[in-house]
């Protein structure tokens, strides 16, 4: 178990001067996570680029996984530290090989010096420590491979020490946690819903979620597998919450006084309008959907823009010009692929007509939501209030409050 962590930020180069606050942002989510998995006080600092964390029990596996779904980190990197002193660091190598249960064939150095300071630049420095490796850890029958290294040994100068790593976690990358608006997240049981919402967590952004379940229409199946999708979703934040709608009767509701072609189109409007009463009791900034243009019949360019032009929010599309596949390369990649495969029930399709409008008629559809709007405003307040309300913890634990 290693007792430090380097762990690199990303995009820091684009804040200028927020870089101040955009550090105490990721900094307080890198502290509630390892307080979380490791069970003590943490101690960080800032080196130049980096967050330096420490530990007197060593990271655990766990916690190290769990840093990876922090947004706004590039890297988390196991590390050994040294003076700067160069002859010191072959030692430190020759500790991580003698760890490993399979020793690699091919190697290579990599160095990032931002101690200006330093006597030798990154390049003279890679060549040299390569050089050492190769004369006074023969044993190891190492050999240099600069194109695809079994290996890297990365080294990183700073004002104060060498920071020696073998093995480096990739991050998200991105923007740190609620630094870019609270937004309020249509999940459905797809694989589009869950992959929006994790392309916006990358962008930092707080997400409150919102499951409309059509009970009695549909079972508790389709629940339970919303609630597994925000189990891992959640674990990007930094504590979020679910709000589960009853939405059955409001559907049968609408469905026995709308032309049988508009359903789904008029579905998505009171969705997105409930979506939009929601953001406005919560105070959050917009919506997101897990729309992709033109995959179903709601999604045409003519419907969306309908629906738009009635929805008193700003509404996020992330996935708006991505194919299927596409989307669910990144669902296998955070884990949401097999949940999303579990066969659930779908009131939406059960009440869908055989043939949905694709070009909508403005007249019909604008003078049908104007002419009721106070009562399905009501209606729709009303189901609010209804609510079911779970948290998720930022290990992913649910918690139902309501």
């Amino acid at each position: 178990m290693y007792k430090l962590l380097v762990v690199s930020i990303d995009e820091l180069w684009l804040k200028g001067k927020n870089r101040p606050a955009y550090f105490r942002a990721i900094k307080k989510h890198v502290v509630d996570v390892l307080t979380h998995y490791q069970d003590e006080l943490i101690p960080i600092k800032n080196e130049e680029q980096r967050l330096i964390c420490t530990s007197e029990k060593g990271f655990t596996e766990e916690a190290i996984l769990a840093l990876q779904k922090v947004p706004g980190l590039h890297s988390i990197q196991p590390s050994r530290a040294v003076e700067l002193d160069l002859e010191k660091i072959i030692d430190e190598v020759d500790l991580e090989l003698s760890s490993m249960s399979e020793v690699p064939k091919t190697f290579k150095v990599i160095t990032k010096r931002t101690n200006k300071r330093f006597p030798h630049n990154s390049m003279e420095i890679s060549r040299y420590i390569g050089h050492l490796i190769l004369k006074k850890l023969s044993k190891y029958k190492l050999v240099v491979d600069v194109h695809k290294p079994q290996l890297v040994v990365s080294l990183k100068v700073s004002d104060q020490h060498i920071y020696i790593a073998t093995k480096t976690y990739p991050g998200i990358g991105g923007q740190p946690f609620n630094t870019s608006g609270h937004l309020i997240t249509l999940l459905s049981g797809g694989f589009d819903s869950p992959v929006a919402s994790f392309l916006m967590n990358k962008r930092g952004c707080r997400q409150t979620y919102l499951f409309f379940y059509a009970y009695p229409f549909v079972g508790q199946n389709v629940l339970d597998k919303i609630l597994k999708l925000v189990g891992i979703l959640g674990q990007y934040q930094n504590g979020s919450k679910l709000y589960v709608l009853p939405f059955g009767e409001f559907q049968k509701e609408l469905t026995d006084h709308i032309k049988p072609d508009y359903r789904t189109l008029c579905f998505r409007k009171y969705m997105l309008e409930a979506a939009a009463l929601l953001k406005s009791r919560l105070k959050a900034d917009a919506i997101i959907t897990g729309d992709v243009l033109s995959q179903v019949s709601s999604q045409t360019i003519g419907n969306l823009a309908i629906v738009d032009q009635l929805t008193p929010a700003m509404v996020l599309r992330p996935l708006i010009g991505f194919n299927k596949s596409e989307i669910i390369e990144i669902s296998r990649k955070i884990n949401t692929h097999d949940i999303s495969t579990i066969p659930h029930d779908d009131a939406c399709a059960m009440f869908a007509p055989k043939h949905p409008v694709l070009r909508p008629d403005p007249e019909y559809f604008l003078s049908f939501a104007k002419e009721n709007q106070a009562k399905y405003e009501g209606l729709l307040n009303q189901v609010l209030d209804q609510a079911g309300i779970y948290q998720i913890s930022i290990d992913g634990k649910i918690n139902q409050l309501k």
